[in-house]
Formats: C-alpha cells, sequence, structure tokens
C-alpha cells in the first residue's frame, strides 16, 4: 500500500514479523503431529528411552510457543507503531507545506484515524495473511508427505476457510459502515467537548449532546452489524476443520498399512492446521476498511499546492459583500487592505470562527460576495483558530507548525513577545493538558506569529487571558511591527472581549 511505504514499511521487516508469527503457530503445528506420534508410538510400548527424545520435543514445544507468541507481538506491534509515528508527521508536514490549515481538532481527528487504520493493517491484516499462507504451505506439503490425497483434501478446506469465508465476511459486513459511523460519532464527540461554551452560550448544548447521543448509538449499531459475519466465519472454519479431520480419518481407514503412527500424524494434522486462518475474515474485514482510509488519505496528500508566486503574495486585499456563511445568522462585510489591521467583536456562538474559516478558503460561503479567489485565499491566508491542536512533543516543534523552517530566535522572540516564558526544549508531556488556558492561548499566538503568511486571522488570542495582558496583546497585533517572522502583515483579530 502507498501509505505504508509512506511510513517507511520496508518489505523484509515486514518479512521478518510474518516469519515470527509462523514460528509461532508452526511451534503448535508440530506439537500437535509430534503428540500424535508420541501416543501411538507410546501405544505400542516400546523401551522409555525409545520415546525420550519426543517427550522432550514435547515439553519443548509447548514452552516455545510462548516464547515465539512474545517475540511476534514485539516484533509485530513495534513494527505498526514505528509506521504510524513516521506516518503522523510526514502527514502533518504534508498538510502545512500544501497550505493546509486543517490543525483544527475535526480535521486531525479524521486524518489520526485514518493513519491509524493503516498501519493497524500491519498487526491485523498483513502479519496474519502472511502466517496463515505459510503454515498452510506446510502443513499441506506434510500431509501430502503422508498421504497424496491427504495434501488435496486439506488444500481444498483451506480454500473454504481461506478465501471463501474472508471474502463473504467482507461483503456482509462492508454494508454496515463500521468506519464512517465511528468517524461521524468521534466528529460530534470533538464538536460537543470542544465548543460546549460557545454552544452553551447559543443555547445549542442539549441539541449537540443528543446529536452525539444519536451518532454513539448509530456508531454501536454499525460495529454490532459489521462484526456479526464473524459468527458464521467461526462456524464455517469450525465445520470445515471438522470435516476436514473426518475425511482424513476416513481416508486413514481405508489405506491404513499397519503403522499406527502415521495414521495418528495424519489424524492430529488438521487439529491444529487451521489454526492461522481463524482471523482471516477479521483481517479481511480492517483491510477493506483501511483500503478506504488510504484513499482518504492519499486525496489529502495529493492536493495540488499552490504556485510559489501565490504563496509570497503580499499584496491580498480581502473583501466580502453581504457574506452569509455556514454557521450563524449574521451577514458580513469586510474590506482588509494589504497590511491592514482589524478586529471584529461578536458574541459567542454568533459564527465568528466560521468567518475565519470561510475567508481562509476552508469552507464554502453560503451567499454574498468573497474575493479573491478560493487559491489566492488559501495561498496567502493562514487561520489559527482557538481549538488548534498542541502536540505530546517539545515547545520549539509545537511552534514549528506555523513555520517548519523558523529559527530559535524567530521563536523565541515571539514567546517573549506573548509574555510566554517557557525553553524551546521544554517538552509538553501531555500536550495541551501540560499547560493552563492562559498559556495554551499563548503559545498558539506564538505559533501564529512564527508563521510566515501575509495574512493572519486569529480566533479568540486573548481569551482566558488576564484583562491587562489581553489588552496589550490585542496592541501589539493591531499597532506597529509585529514580532516573530514576518513584521508586517495583514491581520484580522475575532474576539469576544469588550
Amino acid at each position: 500500500m502507498t501509505m505504508l511505504r509512506l511510513a517507511g514499511l520496508r518489505r523484509r521487516d515486514l518479512v521478518l514479523a510474518v516469519l515470527a508469527g509462523a514460528v509461532t503457530l508452526l511451534s503448535a503445528l508440530s506439537l500437535t503431529v509430534l503428540s500424535g506420534w508420541l501416543i501411538t508410538r507410546a501405544w505400542e510400548m516400546p523401551p522409555v528411552l525409545d520415546l525420550s527424545v519426543a517427550i522432550t520435543a514435547v515439553r519443548a514445544l509447548g514452552i516455545s510457543r510462548a516464547v515465539f507468541r512474545y517475540l511476534d507481538r514485539l516484533v509485530s506491534h513495534r513494527l505498526a507503531l514505528d509506521a504510524l509515528t513516521t506516518l503522523r508527521a510526514r502527514l502533518f508536514t504534508s498538510l502545512v507545506r500544501d497550505g493546509h490549515a486543517r490543525t483544527r481538532a475535526e480535521g486531525l481527528s479524521q486524518v489520526i484515524t485514518d493513519a491509524e487504520r493503516v498501519t493497524d493493517l500491519i498487526v491485523r491484516s498483513l502479519v496474519p495473511r502472511g502466517v496463515a499462507v505459510v503454515l498452510s504451505v506446510v502443513a499441506v506439503l506434510g500431509a501430502g508427505w503422508l498421504h497424496p490425497l491427504a495434501g488435496l483434501v486439506l488444500a481444498l478446506a483451506y480454500l473454504v476457510t481461506g478465501v471463501l469465508v474472508p471474502r463473504l465476511a467482507v461483503r456482509a459486513a462492508r454494508s454496515a459502515r463500521r468506519a464512517t459511523a465511528h468517524d461521524a460519532w468521534t466528529e460530534e464527540l470533538d464538536r460537543v467537548l470542544d465548543h460546549r461554551v460557545e454552544f452553551e452560550a447559543a443555547g445549542l448544548g442539549a441539541e449537540r449532546i443528543a446529536r452525539a447521543s444519536a451518532a454513539s448509538t448509530r456508531s454501536s449499531a454499525a460495529r454490532v452489524a459489521a462484526d456479526r459475519p464473524l459468527g458464521p466465519a467461526a462456524a464455517a472454519e469450525a465445520w470445515t476443520t471438522g470435516i476436514t479431520v473426518l475425511a482424513l480419518l476416513a481416508l486413514g481407514a481405508v489405506t491404513y498399512t499397519g503403522e499406527p503412527t502415521w495414521l495418528g500424524m495424519l489424524v492430529m494434522l488438521p487439529l491444529a492446521a487451521f489454526e492461522a486462518h481463524g482471523p482471516l475474515a477479521a483481517a479481511a474485514i480492517h483491510a477493506d476498511e483501511a483500503a478506504a482510509a488510504e484513499r482518504r488519505l492519499a486525496a489529502v496528500m495529493t492536493t495540488t499546492p499552490p504556485p510559489p508566486a501565490a504563496r509570497n503574495a503580499t499584496d491580498l486585499h480581502l473583501r466580502a459583500v453581504d457574506l452569509r456563511c455556514a454557521w450563524g445568522d449574521r451577514t458580513w462585510n469586510l474590506d482588509l487592505a494589504p497590511g491592514e489591521r482589524q478586529v471584529i467583536r461578536g458574541p459567542s456562538g454568533c459564527g465568528k470562527t466560521t468567518l475565519l474559516l470561510t475567508l481562509a478558503g476552508l469552507l464554502e460561503p453560503v451567499s454574498g460576495e468573497l474575493s479573491p479567489g478560493v487559491e489566492a485565499r488559501r495561498a496567502s491566508i493562514r487561520v489559527h483558530t482557538e481549538d488548534e491542536w498542541v502536540f505530546a512533543t517539545p515547545v520549539r516543534e509545537n511552534l514549528r507548525v506555523g513555520n517548519p523552517e523558523a529559527g530559535d530566535g524567530v521563536m523565541q522572540e515571539a514567546l517573549d513577545a506573548v509574555g510566554l516564558p517557557l525553553e524551546l526544549d521544554l517538552l509538553l508531556t501531555d500536550g495541551a493538558g501540560s499547560l493552563s488556558s492562559g498559556q495554551r492561548r499563548r503559545l498558539l499566538l506564538a505559533r501564529a506569529l512564527c508563521s510566515t503568511a501575509p495574512v493572519l486571522l486569529l480566533d479568540e488570542p486573548t481569551a482566558h487571558i488576564a484583562a491587562d495582558d489581553a489588552g496589550r496583546l490585542l496592541g501589539m497585533l493591531t499597532t506597529g511591527p509585529l514580532p516573530g517572522a514576518r513584521a508586517e502583515r495583514s491581520v484580522l483579530v475575532v474576539t469576544h472581549e469588550d
């Protein structure tokens, strides 16, 4: 998959994870077959020393299975977590580099969830499928060595449990749309939690909670519907295993040569041979969901960035006439000349954040006139919303979200200007949880000042800050040269402060 290659997944790493998982189940298969040999050989009552090697091998295989299972989990999960870390970093770098302002919680939540689905493919689909292939080949060859017809019977049974059952499970689960319902619920929940103050102020809190509850109900129903095919899949595997055992037992009885150990191994073989096929139905369902997630991530990654000339534009004249946005009932008129600073005040819930997203080209206007065109606005405008993400990384990396090429001098100047005395190397262990509300606002304002965008749209930059400091920061933003990466630029601030 393209996204897994972007996540740094190498083929040899995946092969190592498959081999680690295959050794675990091969130990189980060997233990079962050897147990069949030992039981039938002991029935012949040979000298005890003739059984000592087999007895020791059974004990060793019983212990080694647990050891190999631990190593299997260690290798595959480490590989998936490393891929997830790399993919997240490259996705966000691409969003910032290509001029996206998707730093809002809703946008990042969708990207992060899709990235997890893609990298979970390693543990939940690719490795189980690879292990199933290895074990199936070994089991069929082993059965064929015992009797050619036994190998053919086992191969036909594998076609049912390894190919037919997973395909039917995917077809049955696809109509449930589990991933879509879960994403919708997550988005509604984020909206309730991130904007609860504004919604309560606007009298819409109960409505939003009801929408989130309904989305949760739909997500639960979709999850149950998607998991329902796993029951018939498990039943089909159990029936196939039983029928295969009976078929091989009948084959052994018809072709019995008088060698009990041969019969014991032939009968015991299928009991462990199907263990690797148990996860294949769930693996196929997850692979189908991961393919949809990859298409969404690919659409984000392949969005064509604006041309360099538009990026460096300094003469953007932002105008809005009778503009109506997707949220709020106000009509907006705006004329922001190059280098001009303006402040828009209004009560919570009137649509100020939606106005900024519309001006930045992230939301479509409902009506009215807005110029220049959306591509020019996306190229020159950066909107910094009140709920921007604060990452569990050092302060330096949080500031570089606004400008990946910002130097320490620029970042320190921005921190000093907003009154945030933090070291650049300070690790924010819990992300936003490591800061007070006021410190978080100052950090996000410093991030905006590190940006090189000609036009800054700032959402409530002085919220949760003491009145004296809030007045000083607002004065800094509206008059005189700006600290940070660009002293002269257009600035539009929205606030509910008087």
